[in-house]
């Protein structure tokens, strides 16, 4: 096993080196101090990503032979908690330590690279995604496959991805106001899988829905001023890459959205509100 691991790191590690360097061609994110962080490497966020798309297909395959859906109200009635605690901590410490660094909205905020603001709040983030696999885990044991769209998936998998590149490249400045954003989204999503264990009917999930299309309207907005600003701290590649990864999840919650509260999809896809924001 150890060989197999041996060998693996020898493909990935070259493979993230060429991304990141493509990514941030000028080096930048050699002087990381947070580089070496669990999760870090790229060999291991891979394998996370692999590991998460093999239970996709295996335990669906699995569910699908015959096996019992599982009850899983218990897990979900601490899981639930627990995600609102995570979340809406990481939102209010970014905010914090972003007042406190006389951060703004506004591009071309102060980038420490030796001792990031963001370090420690962009780490558990990033590590927060893994925990986020289990939305998915709970899906697929319950067996509620109008759930498991290629929505869900894709989100859960790009987003760990994603932010394990943003972890690398754009460790502070800029990224805390997704943090901020997607805190506060998450916060407030996390309370209503909560509320709805126990109420049938919640007049407010489509609004859930709006709240995260206008999180990505926000994000974009921030990222075109970060191109138009030509912030030295912020690659132009990554810069590019992000506002196209939340384009494309800003679209794609549209069709979401459109065809869960509108019109004759409200009748086609009655499933409950995905559980995914960025």
């Amino acid at each position: 096993m150890d060989d197999l691991w041996t060998a693996y790191e020898a493909w990935a590690s070259p493979v993230g080196d060429s991304i990141l360097s493509f990514m941030d061609p000028s080096g930048g994110y050699k002087q990381s101090a947070i580089a070496s962080w669990p999760l870090g490497d790229f060999s291991t966020a891979l394998a996370v990503a692999f590991g998460y798309l093999a239970f996709v297909v295996v335990g669906t395959a699995i569910m699908k032979a015959g096996v019992p859906a599982i009850n899983i109200t218990a897990l979900q009635f601490v899981y639930n908690p627990v995600q609102v605690l995570v979340c809406s901590y990481m939102c209010l410490e970014a905010g914090i330590q972003a007042y406190r660094n006389h951060y703004t909205f506004m591009p071309c905020n102060p980038y420490n690279k030796a001792n990031p603001v963001m370090g420690n709040v962009l780490w558990l983030f990033y590590a927060s995604k893994s925990l986020d696999f289990m939305d998915t885990v709970f899906i697929i044991l319950g067996k509620k496959w109008k759930q498991l769209s290629v929505l869900h998936v894709y989100h859960h998998l790009t987003v760990w991805i994603v932010y394990w590149l943003l972890f690398r490249v754009m460790y502070d400045g800029e990224i805390y106001m997704t943090i901020l954003l997607n805190g506060a989204i998450h916060t407030i999503m996390y309370m209503y899988y909560f509320v709805s264990a126990h109420t049938k009917t919640i007049w407010w999930k489509q609004y859930l829905t709006v709240l995260q299309l206008l999180q990505f309207v926000t994000m974009n907005v921030q990222g075109f001023l970060v191109l138009y600003k030509s912030c030295p701290t912020v690659p132009l590649n990554v810069s590019i890459a992000y506002m196209v990864y939340v384009q494309s999840l800003f679209w794609l919650f549209v069709y979401f959205f459109i065809t869960s509260y509108c019109g004759a999809g409200r009748t086609r896809h009655p499933a409950a509100i995905e559980k995914k924001a960025v």
